[in-house]
């Protein structure tokens, strides 16, 4: 039986598409360099793992990409504004609680970005617990914060659906024998949820949007 749905946050319910807003705002060998070389580099997975912060990330980046910098003081400032909630799926967390379902959130967030989004939305109001990577300075996909959360909230990985937008994280889940959500641009969250609940126990607990 279900018990536990745990959520990533970025492309989950939080929107996150640095990419699509650099190719409608700044010529496209800008953006798929600065994609590159900033939003899927190692050091973005640094800050969010809480070994580098913000403002360290776009100096050295400025550093190191100079003939980018106006670019890059750019998204300094946009970023904050690109986080923000996918409304389909954050209005499933209030009928989740209601159902008896217990919520968690785990990510991987720079911290002043988590700060920010944390103060500024309400739906984390829902969450029975939360394991950000920049806090435990530990992130997906390595199997060491998902055993965080299992840890710190007695989650039963067989007991639980993790939900996540990366392809490699989703298999970590798996290997801890979580339930899993691969969500794509072309995946239904509440209904693959619906799913899901129904294979594993019969549950009619998750109804369908009217």
């Amino acid at each position: 039986m279900i018990k536990n749905i745990v959520f990533d946050l970025g492309r989950v319910l939080l929107e996150w598409e640095p990419y699509q807003y650099m190719l409608e705002n700044f010529p496209k060998h800008v953006a798929d360099e600065m994609n590159e070389k900033i939003f899927e580099s190692k050091d973005f997975w640094f800050m969010d793992k809480g070994l580098m912060n913000e403002d360290q990330l776009w100096q050295k980046k400025m550093e190191e990409l100079p003939h980018l910098e106006e670019y890059i003081l750019h998204m300094k400032e946009a970023v904050p504004k690109l986080l923000r909630p996918i409304e389909k799926n954050t209005r499933l967390l209030p009928r989740l609680k209601e159902k008896g379902f217990k919520l968690y959130a785990l990510s991987n967030f720079s911290e002043k970005n988590f700060e920010l989004v944390h103060k500024k939305f309400d739906f984390f109001k829902y969450f029975d617990g939360m394991v950000i990577s920049s806090h435990v300075k530990l992130a997906k996909p390595e199997k060491e914060i998902f055993l965080e959360l299992i840890k710190r909230y007695n989650v039963v990985p067989e007991e639980s659906i993790f939900i996540d937008d990366k392809l490699e994280n989703v298999k970590t889940a798996q290997e801890l024998n979580f339930k899993v959500i691969h969500l794509t641009n072309n995946t239904d969250l509440e209904e693959e949820l619906w799913r899901i609940l129904r294979a594993c126990d019969g549950s009619e607990r998750v109804a369908r949007q009217g």
